[in-house]
């Protein structure tokens, strides 16, 4: 079965939208607002670093091949990371815990840091 053309397809829809007519009034300062938030907006040209990552890194998220290692690394990023400081941690605490029996042991010894 041949499609029709798209001109007579959208024949109805054009008419009706050609039609069409909108009688409410606009809020009260519409027209201040539309000025001020086209005013606060950053212009086309002007990206940052940070939104320039996102417009790279969005389309790639979207594909599941890119998104799940990606997923992955930040997973193993946060474990190494969480690692790390806790390894840290225990060795202040392990520290203090020695400092803390020697002074129980002499009240007169000094601890050595």
């Amino acid at each position: 079965m041949k499609a029709k053309p798209v001109e007579s397809r959208d024949q109805p829809l054009s008419r009706l939208l050609a039609e069409w007519r909108e009688d409410a009034p606009l809020p009260p300062r519409f027209q201040e607002r539309v000025w001020q938030s086209i005013s606060r907006a950053p212009a086309p040209g002007l990206r940052t670093l940070w939104t320039s990552f996102q417009a790279w890194l969005g389309p790639l998220l979207a594909r599941p091949a890119f998104a799940a290692p990606y997923v992955a690394a930040l997973l193993m990023l946060g474990i190494s990371a969480g690692w790390l400081q806790s390894r840290h941690e225990s060795s202040r605490v392990r520290t203090e815990l020695g400092d803390r029996y020697l002074r129980a042991l002499d009240p007169y010894q000094a601890p050595h840091h």
